[in-house]
């Protein structure tokens, strides 16, 4: 892979960042990469040349999945970036389906330029999720206004959830969702930063992006969104108490940082469910509470998929009986009738936390709907486990 010929342009409130991707040992068609930043304030798009560690660390990943032999950049990312890479590549590989050997990175002969002038500052991913909220919710009762760590400001990213499909941009629905978010930014004094990207263009393959890319995509956006030396926040998907290898992961996220940004997996000594019972005491955070990868159109949540149904049980049991997000309660005919719950694999662990704080508030018929669906669940994924060590014996 090279990436090459990097140029930026600035417009008002907008700087768009952009490089060509071509394959070297696959016949993919070239690709130009960008990141469109928006912000209000000058100093967010000021005429900087694009970053070098954003294109790194968006595209290394790719390259390492479909088995580039290099990463050739026409550019200077940082080195503890570089070192960053081939370490979270090990860790990878150690969790199984990451070709070897790692791919090679070229760079352009580093530069000493030291640490950009000014305090360092705090930015943190804001999504509407769970963790996003979440983050901010505990960042505002851990530190103070004069702390480094206090999170001022927030990225938005278009193309990574909403957007990703290169047929259809859903900008109507990227709007509905951060007017949604405006009174959280608002109530907590927040500069906004809009990210738009088309990194999901490019030729990626099944699950990886959730699996292996998140993380180094996440911190790519902050690379590029963020002027400046920061802390970058991203909130932890899994409990320290159930780690599985996913793309976000507090294991190699931090290796994605360079000198100027630091990157911060925030929040995993948390269950999902306490953090939702945290959420439960803010109203503007349970108001934008969005979930959903099914939505579409007008519809933060759509309600009904296997994530929006677990969120509303988490609700119910944190004692919400109705939200602005998600509307009423969760029934046991929901539960019962919802297919989407029949092979929940790794997720079982979020729905055996929520048996317990159901029971004890009532919801006993609901309950033993919850706990045969986790057995036939369990059930299934043993059987799937079973027929997979089969094909592969017979292979």
């Amino acid at each position: 892979m090279i990436i090459s010929n990097f140029g930026v342009v600035t417009s008002g409130d907008a700087k768009i960042s952009s490089a060509s991707v071509s394959w070297e040992d696959h016949d993919f068609p070239d690709q130009e990469l960008a990141f469109e930043i928006r912000c209000s304030e000058p100093e967010c798009v000021e005429a900087q040349g694009p970053s070098a560690d954003a294109f790194l660390a968006a595209c290394f990943p790719l390259a390492a999945v479909h088995g580039e032999s290099r990463v050739r950049i026409e550019g200077r990312p940082c080195p503890m970036l570089v070192e960053g890479l081939y370490t979270a590549h090990a860790w990878w590989t150690s969790w199984v389906g990451m070709p070897t050997p790692v791919p090679t990175i070229e760079t352009l002969h580093p530069q000493r330029s030291g640490m950009p002038a000014g305090a360092r500052r705090a930015v943190g991913l804001l999504s509407g999720g769970v963790d996003s909220l979440h983050l901010l919710l505990r960042n505002r009762r851990l530190y103070g206004r004069d702390d480094a760590a206090y999170v001022r400001e927030v990225i938005f990213i278009h193309g990574f959830d909403v957007g990703k499909r290169a047929r259809d941009p859903e900008d109507a629905r990227y709007q509905m969702i951060l007017q949604r978010l405006e009174p959280i930014i608002e109530e907590l004094g927040l500069r906004l930063i809009q990210c738009r990207t088309n990194l999901r263009h490019l030729p990626s393959k099944p699950d990886f992006w959730e699996l292996r890319h998140s993380g180094a995509a996440l911190a790519a956006a902050g690379h590029s969104a963020i002027f400046g030396s920061a802390f970058l926040f991203i909130g932890a998907s899994w409990p320290t108490s159930h780690q599985v290898p996913w793309g976000s992961h507090p294991l190699t996220d931090p290796l994605f940082s360079s000198q100027r940004v630091t990157i911060i997996h925030d929040g995993s000594r948390f269950s999902r469910l306490q953090k939702v019972c945290d959420l439960a005491s803010w109203p503007l955070g349970l108001a934008a509470l969005r979930v959903c990868p099914a939505a579409s159109g007008s519809q933060a949540n759509c309600g009904k998929c296997e994530k929006c149904l677990r969120t509303r049980l988490e609700l119910l049991a944190a004692g919400i009986e109705e939200t602005e997000a998600f509307g009423p309660s969760i029934t046991p005919g929901e539960i019962g009738n919802a297919p989407v719950l029949q092979s929940i694999g790794d997720r079982v662990i979020f729905y055996e936390d929520l048996i317990e704080p159901l029971k004890a508030r009532g919801h006993y018929e609901l309950t033993r709907v919850l706990e045969r669906k986790i057995r036939l669940a369990i059930s299934g994924d043993k059987e799937m486990t079973r027929a997979s060590i089969h094909d592969m014996s017979v292979r």
